[in-house]
This record gives structure tokens, sequence and C-alpha cells, in this order.
């Protein structure tokens, strides 16, 4: 069963890299219009093929040990809307769940990962629609990510060595990635995704390393993504950082490569000023370049994966140097491996000292993702 789960993960994840356009009338696509609406948009899409939900954190105990995490729900819709007869079996299942998290003791110099795969009858995972009596967003097994109703988020999940159990409250508004929400990914109508961000998440609770619960606060950013197609032939992966600065400001940037490792004309960005103002970044705007000679490489899957990076914002006066807290981030998981882990940055904004800290993921290191389409 876990043999036969693996390779349809392998084929759902397949197609979030960049599956084969859909026929026409079977899944929704992401098209300009969306009219966002919250809470409504925290919950699932089902009418899109694939959909996450998608935190990332650092959080201290009062005495200063760091830690950060991730925690991703994922959604892969394997019966379009149009087939959804009623059916008697509770076996059949309109979508696969599928859940990654990461704890990284960045005080300690640990990093615990863990995947889980589930089927989703009998409710055992699962996707919730606003207005019903679920709270659950979305959960896989006991792992969850919850909406309290009062604004907040709570977030659940354990593996061995490692658990979480997090209240992440919002203290801005949703910040819209891409052209009003619709975040554009290759060339091609509907080759796109749906995406906003809670950018910051005031978080409080406990992790437990080996054993020993602590107290913790810091902040944490929620990315949510629902989309039918996205990334296109030429495409193979992609770096992605999110950073919460120092003056108050956030950036996002994502960076698609293409097979001869060049940045894609479609990578873009957000940047929120410290008054809330927002702009879309488009590739021109920016620049993500690794450091040269600044690497890890896995022994596990023989990835080379790039630990430092400079970040160029002209437009805003922002210069930034980012590097891993840890150098082994690495979620060398089964069917696709990928590195995302715990960074800081170093820089000036208008000739101004700034710092900032957040999450940085890259993919396609230890082989194109593309390898997974069949």
């Amino acid at each position: 069963m876990k043999r036969t789960l693996g390779k349809l993960f392998g084929l759902a994840l397949g197609a979030i890299a960049g599956g084969a356009a859909a026929a026409p009338g079977d899944w929704r696509q992401a098209l300009p219009g969306w009219d966002y609406a919250f809470p409504r948009d925290h919950f699932s899409h089902g009418d899109f093929r694939t959909e996450w939900w998608y935190a990332t954190g650092q959080v201290r105990t009062a005495e200063g040990r760091r830690f950060g995490y991730q925690f991703t729900l994922f959604r892969r819709g394997v019966r379009p809307p149009g087939d959804r007869a009623a059916v008697a079996s509770r076996w059949v299942v309109d979508h696969l769940p599928l859940g990654h998290f990461a704890v990284t003791d960045i005080s300690g110099g640990r990093f615990y990962f863990a995947q889980r795969l589930e089927r989703g009858a009998f409710g055992r995972a699962g996707f919730a629609a606003e207005g019903g009596e679920e709270k659950r967003l979305a959960w896989v097994g006991d792992w969850e990510l919850a909406w309290t109703g009062d604004g907040s988020f709570g977030l659940r999940a354990n593996q061995a060595g490692a658990a979480l159990d997090l209240r992440l409250e919002p203290s801005r508004p949703p910040l819209l990635n891409g052209e009003n929400g619709v975040s554009q990914k290759s060339a091609g109508v509907g080759q796109a995704s749906h995406y906003y961000s809670l950018a910051r998440l005031r978080t409080r609770g406990t992790v437990a390393v080996e054993g020993k619960v602590q107290e913790v606060e810091g902040w944490s950013w929620l990315d949510r993504e629902w989309a039918t197609n996205q990334l296109g032939p030429e495409q193979v992966g992609w770096d992605w950082m999110a950073l919460h600065l120092s003056d108050g400001s956030d950036l996002m940037l994502y960076r698609l490569r293409r097979q001869d490792g060049s940045a894609d004309p479609f990578s873009s960005g957000t940047w929120r000023a410290p008054d809330g103002g927002t702009r879309h970044l488009q590739a021109a705007d920016f620049t993500l370049t690794a450091v040269p000679g600044r690497t890890w490489t896995s022994a596990r899957t023989g990835g080379s994966y790039p630990l430092e990076w400079q970040i160029q914002v002209p437009g805003e006066a922002l210069e930034l140097r980012v590097a891993a807290l840890l150098p082994n981030q690495e979620l060398a998981l089964e069917p696709v491996a990928y590195w995302e882990g715990a960074v800081e940055a170093k820089g000036t904004r208008g000739g101004q000292p700034l710092g900032g800290e957040g999450y940085l993921e890259m993919t396609g290191y230890s082989g194109p993702l593309r390898a997974l389409k069949q």
C-alpha cells in the first residue's frame, strides 16, 4: 500500500511541479478576476487540482534557544468535479493528502523531518470547505492546521524526536502575490496559481525536541496557493525565499530555474513596506544570486545546494545577504527531495543597516522535478 501511495504522490508532486494541461471543463484554472474573501479562502478549493497550506517560522524560548519549522499539507485532486457522482463506498476519495513536517534545532544544530502519506478514506485525512462543521482546514492523521474562528490558526504536528503545538495570530492583512493575487508561473492561459500570504503571524506555543517540551514565541509565514497548471516544460526547479525584515517590511521572492540554470522571466516576488504599502516585483525588479563557493552537498541524494544568497531590489534600495543557519536542512524524502530551512539576512535599505530572518526553499538540485512527470 505504501509503495502504491508513494507512486501516486510521485505523480502528484510531478504535477505540482508542472503537470500536463488539464482538459477544458475538468478542473478550474487560476485566471484573473478571483474575488478573494476571508476566511473563505483559508479553506479548501476543491475545483482546482492542486492546493497547499504552507507554514514556516522561527521561534525562541525565553532563554534564547532558537528553532525553525516547516509544515506543509498538500491536496492533490484525483477526481475532477464533473466525475464526483454519488457513491456508496467510503473508500472512494476525491483528493489525495500529503504532509511534510520539519524542525530545525538551530541552537542544537539538529534537523528533523518527516512525511505522511494517507489515502484519506474514512476521515483519516481531509480538507474542509467554509461553512461546514469542520474547523480543521487540512489534516493528515493527527497533523493539522485549524481555523480557530477568532482570526488565528492552530498548528499541530509530531514525528520521532520533534513536535509542534502552535497558535498563529495574523498581525497584518493577507498579502496578495502576483498581479492581484494571480501568480503567473509560465506562458499560457491558466499557467498560474491563486496565491496569497499571511506574512506576519505572531506565534506562540510549544516545541518539543527529544522529549523536552519548551514554550516558544516568534513569527511565522503562511502561504496559500491553489492551481491546476503551473510550470512549463523548460522549468526544472525554483528557489523561494520569505523574509521578515527588522524595519517591519516583508519580502517574498521566487526564482524559477530553467534547464540551463538561468532565471526564468516568470520569476516574481512581493514587497510590503513597513507602512503596509505593497509592490509586485517582476523578474526585472530584483536579482537573487547564489554566492559562489558556498554550497552544501547531500550524502543522501547527491544534491548540491547553495547556502548563501545575495538579493538586490534596486527600486527599494535594498541589498541583502541571506545565509542558511544550518547546512543540512534537506528533506531527503521519496519520491522527491528538496532543501527547506531557516535563514538569516543582513544588509542595508537606503544605506541603513537592516537584518532579518525567514525561510528558504530550493528544489530541483537533487534531480529535476520534471523527472516525476509521467
